[in-house]
């Protein structure tokens, strides 16, 4: 199977790093972003999944360089699990700057009763750029169809 010329990079997340890798794409799983951006030979798509999206989007806020930014069922705006931490973090980039004209996509199940909709996109709108699109999956988002749309997005942004 021939490699997208991109390389997924996420903050943690082995379970959809699996799904894209076993769509051929190379995959890069690391709490340390800017090592993995910085040795990096090829594009970066970031992505940011559940409790690795804070992670994700303060460092595109931060950060320049980026191909793309993904989001998949991210913890944004409001969690009521959220550790001391990581609402902290939230709290960061929910006060952060926008992501201005990086090509973002937010994908996320309308039936996600663990990170509800609403309380994420209370996050999305206030980290919303120029190139920000949004798939919004009707009951649960799989990873099957998360890495679809992320494949699909990829091939027109980068």
């Amino acid at each position: 199977m021939h490699a997208p010329g991109w390389l997924a990079v996420l903050p943690h997340g082995e379970r959809f790093a699996l799904s894209l890798r076993a769509a051929g794409v190379p995959v890069a799983v690391s709490e340390d972003i800017g090592a993995v951006v910085d040795a990096a030979e090829r594009p970066v798509v970031l992505i940011g999944q559940f409790t690795g999206a804070p992670a994700a989007v303060r460092y595109a806020q931060t950060h320049s360089g980026l191909a793309a930014l993904v989001l998949v069922s991210p913890v944004l705006g409001m969690w009521d699990g959220a550790s001391d931490e990581l609402a902290d973090l939230m709290d960061e980039v929910s006060f952060g700057p926008a992501l201005g004209d990086l090509p973002t996509l937010w994908l996320h199940g309308s039936g996600d009763e663990i990170v509800p909709i609403s309380d994420t996109r209370a996050g999305t709108d206030r980290i919303r750029g120029s190139a920000f699109e949004e798939y919004v999956a009707a009951g649960l988002l799989t990873d099957g169809e998360a890495v679809t749309r992320v494949l699909e997005f990829v091939r027109r942004v980068v």
